[in-house]
């Protein structure tokens, strides 16, 4: 990229100037990829996630909060960089859940809520943004509730929160796809940490989607036995 995003104010030139560069960062093969595994309503231009990246840290080390006030959803990658870029600042609770509601608003995709994963801070104030996921959790929107899920998962699952975020997770009653994905990847990573809970988990409710699908997501790791795998199989 030929702009120094670095040293940029952010102006409304500066923004229509890097939304036309991202542009011609675009990749037809790439995005014929990228159009067949996300499902959003935003374009998608095509450019590499390690690129996305790339950039997204390169405007954190200049105005990162006044890129965060004009960034909009023009494209689903500059909706990625956002999280990128959100990814790397140092912020007290209250701007970092500002930061995030907005973010999480324009998320639309499986994709844009897993980006959350990246969102180290919140190692920083485990007890209180552990309020604002029970809110995510609690809400209507498909999104918020996986982007809940999976900052349980990645930040969450310790011997101090692991059982209170399955019981977290056993209480979501969707009939989305991706949110019972979001539950089984969390049952999942929680599953060699104990096993015991996860079980009963599955046999409390042997005919769900959700129960379907945990099963198949932990005998799909590398690290599940043969024996682990068999007494999955016969819970269903």
């Amino acid at each position: 990229m030929l702009l120094d995003l670095k040293n940029l104010t952010w102006s409304n030139d500066d923004y229509q100037r890097f939304l036309m560069e991202l542009k011609s960062l675009s990749d037809q093969k790439y995005r014929e990829r990228a159009v067949k595994i996300v499902p959003t309503d935003y374009n998608i231009l095509g450019i590499a996630m390690s690129e996305l990246k790339k950039i997204g840290k390169e405007i954190s080390r200049g105005n990162p909060d006044a890129f965060l006030k004009v960034v909009g959803t023009e494209n689903y990658e500059v909706v990625i960089i956002q999280a990128y870029v959100l990814s790397n600042m140092k912020l007290p609770l209250s701007e970092f859940q500002t930061y995030c509601d907005d973010y999480l608003a324009k998320s639309n995709s499986w994709a844009t809520c897993d980006m959350v994963i990246h969102f180290k801070q919140v190692q920083r104030f485990m007890p209180d943004f552990l309020v604002k996921i029970k809110e995510y959790l609690k809400s209507d929107n498909p999104w918020l509730q996986r982007s809940g899920l999976v900052f349980l998962l990645k930040f969450y699952n310790t011997a101090e929160y692991r059982a209170e975020i399955v019981e977290l997770a056993r209480k979501i009653e969707s009939d989305n796809y991706y949110v019972q994905m979001g539950q089984a990847w969390l049952y999942a990573v929680v599953f060699p940490h104990d096993q015991d809970r996860i079980y009963q988990v599955i046999k409390d409710d042997t005919q769900s989607k959700v129960a379907k699908l945990t099963v198949r997501k932990i005998k799909s790791l590398r690290h599940t036995t043969e024996a682990e795998k068999e007494m999955l199989t016969s819970l269903l």
